[in-house]
């Protein structure tokens, strides 16, 4: 089956005949989806209505990105989108045309505070910024000092991105970079944060602090001001092109509910992922980009799938009746061929896969484009076909499920429709499967622990044979 996106400068293509479904399966997932109550589902979402029961709110990321966003229903106290996307946009505007001063911006974030501005970066940046985006995220000491040996504090800014400015490594490391700045950091320091008295309360002027709603989820956060940093590398013309496109992927999606049609990109990638997970009954899922600009895509998927769909109870907390799910992979082209793609060809078990790829790319060398393609297409083959042989060990059975997502030419129109459409997978399996996408219990456990193992661990010291009683800490404590 093949679909495709917006016309003009989005069109994505997903091709999906290589997945070994037959042709009455992939009928029951279309009345599947047509009997889920999923028309009603998305104008309640696009309504305002409490799609989140569990922490009792709407899902109004849409309306970061409209092209009105003050008039997105449901906002209720939150009525200056517009205010608060011209703030972020004119600083990225600012630090893009040099008019700042800086040559170099560090972001620090985890989460979607990082994955989604570090996908738009490495895909859409171009050589006219006249910043450098630098991306912290993981607690690794090494890396901060590399880094900051490399810049001069008189032209480094500084960008923190936290919805709750509560989570401990962005704030360990917000606070090292601050010391490092020295008194430059009042000056040269923002932060995009929904709890603008965190920041304050840490050390930003309040002018510096970037607002988004606290409505806003981790995963959806790109479209907001933790996007900042992506607009400063891009142009904010760019960035807004972005967003249009995922505008746009908005609008079609609810027109295609609206008419009863459920022929949509998105519906399309969630009919993909409903197949391998519960008509196949395939635990895995993997994100293999050979549009080396879309290599952390995978990266950013993990996230909002893993993430929104990692359930085990239902939206009346019943257990769910089938996997929810994949473990989800990712991947860099002909990287990925050197590394996993023999256990993907000739392991016992299958794992499916979905490649992207870009027909064109003008900005880059015909024989290096024909040669990426010429591989995707060779895998895909590959994996479909298999390749028969006399000796055993050179036999590859063939049959694995791989599907091709293509776009002609990769713009920032064209990303944001796919990001976009994508997220809307993920709420369309969620309705299907009788979830909740938005909430995210499960990570916060392992948080509340980590908070009160630290202080134990300051005044008591372990070696590897104290692991069992290191392990037992807390017990111990009573």
């Amino acid at each position: 089956m093949t679909s495709t996106g917006a016309q003009g400068c989005s069109r994505w293509a997903l091709d999906s005949t290589r997945v070994p479904l037959d042709r009455s399966q992939r009928q029951r997932i279309k009345d599947q989806i047509a009997a889920s109550g999923l028309d009603w589902a998305v104008e309640r979402l696009f309504s305002g209505g409490q799609v989140n029961p569990s922490e009792h709110q709407p899902a109004l990321h849409m309306a970061l990105r409209a092209e009105q966003p003050d008039r997105w229903p449901g906002q209720g106290s939150n009525p200056d989108l517009s205010q608060q996307r011209e703030r972020f946009l004119a600083l990225a505007d600012r630090l893009y045309s040099g008019s700042s001063g800086l040559t170099d911006l560090i972001h620090i974030g985890i989460g979607g505070s990082d994955l989604g501005p570090r996908l738009v970066c490495k895909a859409l940046s171009d050589s006219q910024s006249s910043v450098r985006v630098h991306f912290l995220s993981t607690l690794d000491h090494r890396v901060l000092s590399r880094l900051l040996h490399s810049l001069e504090p008189a032209a480094t800014g500084l960008i923190v991105a936290s919805k709750s400015f509560t989570t401990e490594e962005t704030l360990l490391q917000a606070r090292a970079v601050a010391d490092w700045l020295g008194d430059r950091f009042v000056s040269q320091s923002w932060a995009a944060t929904a709890q603008a008295d965190q920041a304050v309360s840490f050390g930003f002027r309040p002018e510096a602090v970037l607002p988004f709603p606290a409505w806003t989820g981790g995963r959806f956060s790109l479209w907001s001001s933790v996007g900042t940093s992506a607009a400063a590398a891009m142009g904010r013309e760019r960035f807004e092109s972005l967003l249009a496109g995922a505008a746009s992927a908005d609008a079609d999606f609810r027109q295609a509910s609206r008419r009863g049609s459920h022929d949509q990109l998105a519906h399309e990638l969630a009919r993909l992922m409903h197949g391998l997970r519960r008509a196949l009954d395939l635990p895995t899922l993997g994100v293999v980009a050979y549009e080396p600009r879309l290599a952390l895509l995978g990266d950013y998927l993990q996230q909002l799938v893993m993430e929104s769909l990692g359930k085990r109870v239902d939206l009346n907390d019943a257990p769910v009746t089938g996997p929810t799910a994949p473990l989800l992979f990712s991947g860099c082209g002909t990287d990925a061929q050197h590394a996993i793609f023999q256990s993907l060809h000739q392991g016992i078990e299958s794992h499916p896969l979905i490649l992207v790829g870009c027909l064109n790319d003008p900005s880059v060398d015909p024989e290096w484009q024909r040669t990426q393609l010429a591989h995707l297409l060779g895998q895909a083959e590959a994996f479909a076909q298999g390749m028969r042989s006399e000796r055993p060990c050179q036999v590859l059975p063939g049959g694995r499920p791989v599907s091709l997502l293509m776009t002609d030419v990769l713009t920032p129109h064209g990303l944001g429709y796919l990001l976009a459409s994508f997220e809307h997978a993920v709420f369309v399996l969620s309705v299907l499967w009788g979830i909740n996408p938005f909430d995210q219990w499960g990570v916060e456990e392992g948080k509340r622990l980590a908070r009160a193992l630290k202080s134990k661990l300051e005044s008591v010291s372990f070696g590897l044979d104290d692991l069992p009683r290191a392990a037992n800490l807390l017990k111990e404590s009573g």
